[in-house]
């Protein structure tokens, strides 16, 4: 057994060990989903975004304080990223949980349509109340499996903050958080239970904030500059390019500032929220620059200012790394 990092665990486990060993997993899976599905909806409760996972991250480490893990947080200076250690020795495997939340998804449990509760709050889009806990669930029948084979191996449950927006785990991984592991395995929602190790897309996100200049919209119109104008013209832009990148590159957007509820001023500022991504990463910094031309264009012929604000940046996701001792 070879780990997605190249190195080789030390010891090698029999087809017999493994499936014994998986139905040990279940059996404590099975037994322990209570305390699972308790924490699942106490977090999707909590509904907390990007970053500010307080509440959720200690439900999580509470259950694997009382399952005997060893919890370390504030992993690489991010305040809610944590993990859970049980066993010693090699192989290491890593189990990766995430718990945000998504502004504005706020919605009735068990509803089968949208049901707001609170308008315009955050709630759990795709399942991610239940991303930590299925893969704790998962930790914690590795633990079980170590405990009753006696055999080596270590089982670390990482609980990866900002998955929306935020990339929580890029902060991590450059920390060097799994830098000793020799196979990391997560799991996310959907129609279909099976493995999935097909590639994802890489991504830029980046913030465009217009800045112009109020007047009155009715008295001294020709007196201002409008930030909106300058936005609205860049998404018209971006849309004429869509027909000249990649087929498979993907840019969305968000206006996250318009400049105000009042028509009759010239909005001095807005902003703009953009996400592009691209199987490789070259493909998306070439599209980020005509898009930051664009961007600056559009500033040109409004007599505006942009400001090009670069969030945050991911590498697909892949079966395999070409980099040596990183995780692809």
């Amino acid at each position: 057994m070879k780990g997605q990092c190249g190195q080789q665990p030390e010891i090698m486990y029999r087809k017999g060990d493994m499936e014994m060993g998986k139905q040990t997993a279940w059996e404590e899976i099975d037994k322990k989903s209570s305390e699972i599905f308790t924490a699942s909806d106490e977090i999707w409760g909590c509904a907390e975004t990007a970053f500010t996972e307080e509440k959720s991250m200690k439900i999580l480490c509470d259950v694997l304080k009382a399952e005997g893990f060893t919890v370390e947080t504030g992993l690489a200076g991010v305040t809610t990223a944590f993990k859970g250690t049980f066993g010693s020795g090699k192989p290491v495997i890593g189990i990766l949980g995430e718990f945000d939340a998504l502004s504005g998804l706020d919605q009735e449990a068990g509803a089968t349509e949208k049901i707001v509760v609170h308008d315009g709050a955050s709630g759990h889009g795709c399942g991610h109340n239940m991303l930590g806990t299925a893969s704790l669930s998962a930790a914690i029948g590795i633990k079980k499996y170590l405990e009753e084979s006696g055999k080596p191996g270590t089982v670390i449950y990482f609980g990866c903050p900002g998955e929306e927006g935020g990339s929580g785990k890029a902060f991590m991984a450059k920390g060097g958080v799994f830098a000793n592991l020799d196979a990391a395995i997560t799991w996310h929602p959907g129609d279909l239970t099976q493995a999935d190790t097909g590639s994802s897309l890489a991504n830029y996100q980046v913030a465009y904030k217009f800045y112009g200049k109020s007047a009155h919209a009715g008295g001294a119109p020709h007196l201002g500059r409008s930030a909106l104008d300058a936005l609205e013209l860049m998404n018209m832009g971006v849309q004429f390019l869509r027909e000249h990148v990649v087929p498979e590159a993907r840019i969305h957007y968000a206006i996250t500032n318009t400049g105000g509820y009042s028509p009759n001023v010239v909005q001095p500022y807005a902003e703009v929220l953009y996400l592009i991504r691209a199987p490789k990463n070259s493909q998306v910094e070439e599209i980020y620059q005509r898009v930051n031309k664009i961007a600056e264009g559009a500033a040109h012929m409004t007599e505006t200012r942009v400001e090009i604000d670069f969030v945050k940046g991911c590498e697909p996701h892949e079966q395999q790394s070409d980099r040596k001792g990183t995780l692809g």
